[in-house]
């Protein structure tokens, strides 16, 4: 069994920008409003699988904090990037390109780049966090994940979980 969450209809959604180092287009300052979709397949426990609302709240949280903002990946090894209180120098090491964004402006993601496939993995692992976290869940065996980066577009990826 299993049960789904779909980002555009559930407004599981954010709108958020970035680029991708060198390339052709988009390697330039570019958003997106991006959608979150969850399948978690798994036995059925009483009455769920999982609740629904507690994976919305999940998704949604995660939604939330990146929303409005400018997603960068701190591992990408194309960029230089330099932390201060206030502000975030960017440099692209092969462009040549440089940012100076506020600090408030911009999250940096633990992965190395922030393609649709890379922010798929981020929100699959951050989802998966906290159902162990909140113990809500040993009966799921799957979780599956698609990021759209706009309507008919987007990357999935998925994972086998034990969470006993």
């Amino acid at each position: 069994m299993f049960i789904e969450l779909d980002g555009w209809m559930a407004k599981l959604r954010f709108s958020a920008c970035h680029f991708i180092p060198d390339h052709p287009k988009c390697g330039r300052l570019h958003g997106h409003t991006y959608a979150i979709n969850v399948r978690i397949e798994g036995k059925q426990v009483e009455e769920f699988i999982m609740d629904f609302e507690v994976l919305k709240d999940i998704v949604s949280d995660i939604c939330e904090r990146l929303d409005h903002r400018v997603l960068m990946a701190r591992n990408d090894p194309r960029l230089k990037i330099k932390e201060d209180a206030n502000y975030f120098n960017i440099e692209i090491i092969k462009s040549c390109k440089h940012y100076v964004l506020p600090a408030d402006d911009i999250i940096l993601l633990p992965i190395s780049s922030v393609s649709a496939e890379e922010l798929c993995k981020y929100f699959l692992n951050e989802i998966l966090t906290s159902i162990k976290k909140n113990n809500h869940a040993d009966n799921i065996t799957a979780i599956h994940v698609r990021l759209d980066e706009g309507i008919g577009q987007g990357a999935g990826c998925s994972l086998q979980v034990r969470l006993k």
